[in-house]
């Protein structure tokens, strides 16, 4: 019965196709990726439901055989009008064929959603808080998860909340492209108490709204690791009204206790004080993520090289971050040379290293490559790694 079923909907798309080439001269090519190949009705095997599939979604929605293929993958024929429906609704709010075969091989199950009643509301929350457009669709195929908690009970009541924080569109729209628990976790028994926790202790809101826009996932975890994290910035003394406070936050909320404990012993054991570590840490706390290796190789280096104590070295401590191969040490050669020349003061300041390649570049190297070639050749070593 099935096949026979079938082989009737074959004959059917042959007579369409052929009523339709009669029609159009030229007929045009589907628009979006233009794969080399067309799939033609005349292709689609009586006795493949898969097949038929694709046939129909190269018709309705205009997509590539190729992009019609892997959707029909998951498309049952049951269910095909359906599917057509949920695709032409993507199509409509800007996904393009990539997005939506990234989209459907994600979540499957979202070519059976009722398009008026599950999925319209979301597209339309989303639109109505700016994620539109290309936007739109590289979220919601990265993270489809957001099709799939109710507008009324989840999705709304978040936005409304986040909101409350005076929370702009594109500040929202940019929390959700790094993480999308933001507005579908259970915001108001989980993040509301740690809210509360930090206001009491005299976070104001712009501080929290950073939190919640760049390091979420400090506010999502579990309620004894963030307590956890949050004594321990209470005792360093790190000023809640400042930026730095929600970036500490963000990193002891994510690193596990024995982590950070390696690296405080790592600093120590290099002659830092704690007092050291924790200034260090609250002027940049994400030197508690730099591997113990790395740290120990900068601390050596600007004590032996740098002749800098750790009282000057906590005075700049991103310098533990950068790349000593590609910035430290080429920036240590050029300055040694124009130092030993008489050409610039002698002495290393943490802005010889914290300033821009391109204001380094002018300031030492176009400046002085005349009175000394030598340091175009060390910056030249330095581009040829790259």
């Amino acid at each position: 019965m099935f096949r026979r079923l079938c082989a009737a909907v074959h004959r059917r798309l042959q007579v369409t196709t052929t009523l339709d080439h009669r029609r159009t001269a030229a007929p045009s090519r589907p628009r979006f990726l233009g794969f080399v190949k067309l799939y033609s009705a005349s292709s689609v095997r009586a006795d493949d439901p898969s097949s038929l599939a694709a046939s129909s979604l190269m018709r309705s929605c205009g997509i590539s055989d190729r992009a019609a293929l892997s959707i029909s993958e998951k498309v049952q024929i049951d269910t095909l009008d359906k599917a057509l429906s949920v695709l032409t609704l993507f199509k409509d709010y800007g996904f393009d064929e990539a997005h939506l075969v990234r989209l459907v091989d994600r979540l499957p199950r979202v070519l059976v959603m009722d398009v008026e009643k599950t999925l319209k509301p979301k597209l339309e929350l989303f639109r109505g808080i700016g994620l539109v457009g290309t936007a739109l669709s590289k979220v919601l195929s990265a993270k489809p998860v957001l099709l799939g908690y109710s507008v009324e009970k989840r999705l709304l009541p978040n936005v409304e909340l986040l909101k409350s924080f005076s929370i702009t569109n594109p500040k929202l729209v940019n929390a959700l492209k790094r993480e999308p628990w933001l507005i579908t976790s259970d915001t108001r028994s989980k993040v509301l108490p740690k809210v509360d926790a930090l206001r009491a202790h005299g976070v104001p809101d712009d501080v929290i709204l950073v939190l919640l826009t760049r390091y979420n996932y400090a506010l999502l975890t579990d309620t004894a690791r963030f307590n956890e994290a949050f004594d321990k910035i209470k005792k360093m003394g790190i000023c809640p009204k400042k930026t730095t406070f929600s970036r500490a936050l963000g990193v002891l909320a994510i690193l596990p206790e024995k982590k950070w404990e390696e690296r405080v012993e790592n600093l120590r054991g290099l002659g830092w004080s704690q007092d050291h570590v924790f200034e260090a840490f609250a002027k940049q706390p994400h030197i508690a993520i730099a591997s113990v290796e790395k740290a120990r190789k900068m601390v050596k280096f600007v004590e032996e090289k740098l002749g800098w104590t750790p009282e000057h070295t906590v005075k700049y401590p991103i310098v533990l971050l950068m790349s000593l191969e590609k910035r430290m040490m080429p920036r240590f050669d050029v300055l040694s040379i124009l130092m030993h020349k008489g050409l610039i003061k002698t002495g290393f300041t943490g802005d010889h290293f914290l300033i821009s390649n391109k204001k380094f570049m002018m300031q030492f190297v176009t400046k002085y490559q005349e009175k000394a070639p030598e340091i175009v050749e060390v910056i030249k070593g330095v581009k040829s790694c790259r």
